[in-house]
């Protein structure tokens, strides 16, 4: 079948490429055990506890609410399809598929977040009386890394669409799933073509065009001697190395001087000699997104040699254990994460974080959220409000009409911004900062100076081009329409400086996006 083929072109493809991978997607896909919880906070249990959640926040609504989202499930009216209704949908029944890698040999674990959230979400819908009436039934489909075209493949036989999940190579199952008029609302996007293409609405995005600068003005805000002394550290590999353009352009765009820039070797990565170059270039502030992965070797080696960076930065794929690990364990200097959700932390002043905890815990009582259960319930709500609008006529070009909104925000758990088309998806034009410590993550409101809904710190500013015919800025602000006010269409892209990708592009580091958008 043309998803087999997919497949086996993927392994062999990629049959080297896939080992050097798997590091980079340890932080996000590995089982987490319960000593390093992953964010303290209101409901926050660590591994070994019950996962009983103490009071909702004020305001947090009725059990069907997902912060200001109302009414996310329910039994609705109970009417019956008015449309011929695409594979998958009945009366009482909508099949869905969410895929991840946790049966990849090289790494076990890898993507089960994505299923977690899954089942909580499913759970918690159904338990409500689904959506319209249509109780949600799940598949979870594992890709193993290279089987991303055989299981679109299975999914194209009985499923409505794919939701809430992510796959590395998720470039093979393109094909596949666009030749089945497979609809989908990915919790990540890696490779370009997969970002690019139809029948598709992305809460999280793949802006390669743009890129983030809003937070390394607040470090150097903050921090002012590191900014003429920053170094960048990245992975070797041909589809990570463009993110790293995108990061130095950002850095200068922010006012600071890149005086180091590597791209080490994913597998065992030679940490003294590196760190010595580093030291002799006079780095002050590291930005990299080796936190994304297992770097007590890194920190390890810093202690050892009694040399440390001043500041360490790194995007939203650092939200997980191993960096708390280090934090506890090395003495890691001030370091700072800039995701665009709010942090577990800030649940008790935040109903849908509070909420998304309450969710996964119907999977796994004993969780703390991470990057990937964050970007997964980000894409079930969207696609369940977008199913919920459609009403008796739950087709895919219905879904996929209504999942386009002006402003969304995923009930206030996410910054807001637009869902567009893949090709006008920009960088997100706000950020949170959060910094890693001995008890967990800490939100840093004297770093972040909110301007937007409480916790966010929002500026087209924020945000600069790197390549032609980058999106423009929305042309409205986000807070002046309704949740569910479709974008603007017709944008016309804005002039952009010359770009500094290389030829062909390039795809971010697997583990996450290096810019989130909403």
């Amino acid at each position: 079948m043309a998803s087999t083929s997919a497949g086996r072109r993927g392994t062999r493809r990629r049959a080297a490429a896939g080992l050097l991978v798997v590091p980079l997607l340890m932080a996000v896909g590995c089982s987490r055990s319960g000593d390093d919880a992953v964010a303290k906070g209101p409901g926050a249990t660590g591994g070994n506890s019950g996962g009983t959640s103490p009071k909702a926040p004020v305001g947090s609504g009725g059990p069907a609410d997902f912060g200001t989202l109302k009414d996310v499930c329910g039994k609705g009216d109970g009417k019956p399809l008015t449309k011929k209704a695409d594979r998958g949908v009945t009366d009482t029944e909508i099949s869905v598929t969410v895929t991840g890698d946790p049966g990849a040999p090289a790494q076990p674990g890898l993507g089960k977040e994505f299923f977690e959230m899954a089942e909580g979400f499913t759970k918690w819908c159904n338990g409500l009386g689904g959506i319209n009436g249509r109780k949600i039934k799940l598949t979870k489909r594992d890709a193993a890394l290279t089987n991303v075209g055989t299981v679109m493949t299975a999914a194209c036989q009985s499923d409505f669409m794919v939701v809430g999940g992510g796959n590395p190579f998720d470039n093979d199952g393109v094909k596949a799933r666009v030749g089945c008029k497979l609809g989908g609302f990915p919790a990540y996007v890696v490779g370009e073509e997969s970002a690019k293409s139809e029948l598709q609405d992305l809460a999280v995005g793949l802006p390669v065009s743009t890129t983030v600068v809003g937070a390394y003005k607040a470090v150097f805000a903050a921090h002012p001697d590191v900014k003429a002394k920053v170094g960048l550290l990245g992975q070797n590999m041909a589809s990570l190395r463009p993110s790293m353009v995108r990061y130095k352009a950002g850095v200068e765009a922010a006012g600071g001087t890149v005086v180091y820039k590597e791209d080490v070797q994913v597998i065992a990565p030679p940490w003294r000699p590196t760190l010595e170059k580093m030291k002799q270039s006079g780095v002050e502030m590291l930005i990299t997104t080796w936190l994304a992965v297992d770097s007590a070797a890194m920190f390890r080696e810093m202690d050892a040699m009694n040399w440390h960076p001043k500041v360490i930065v790194s995007d939203a794929s650092a939200y997980n254990r191993y960096t708390l690990a280090a934090a506890k364990n090395s003495k890691i200097p001030d370091t700072y994460i800039y995701p665009t959700f709010v942090p577990q932390s800030l649940g008790d002043k935040n109903p849908a974080v509070q909420k998304a905890l309450e969710i996964l815990h119907l999977a796994d009582p004993g969780k703390d959220l991470e990057f990937f259960h964050m970007s997964g319930i980000n894409s079930w709500l969207l696609w369940a409000s977008a199913v919920k609008d459609c009403g008796s006529e739950v087709t895919t070009e219905c879904v996929l009409a209504k999942g386009k909104r002006a402003n969304w925000d995923a009930g206030g758990l996410f910054a807001p911004g637009p869902i567009v088309e893949t090709k006008d998806v920009r960088a997100s034009d706000c950020f949170t900062m959060v910094k890693p410590t001995a008890k967990g993550f800490e939100y840093d409101a004297a770093m972040t100076k909110p301007n937007k809904n409480e916790f966010f710190n929002c500026d087209p500013a924020n945000v600069v081009a790197v390549a032609p015919g980058a999106p423009p800025a929305p042309s409205t602000s986000p807070s002046s329409e309704p949740p569910g006010t479709p974008p603007p269409a017709g944008n016309t892209p804005t002039s952009a400086p010359p770009s500094t990708e290389p030829p062909g592009g390039g795809e971010p580091p697997p583990a996450a996006p290096p810019e989130d958008v909403t």
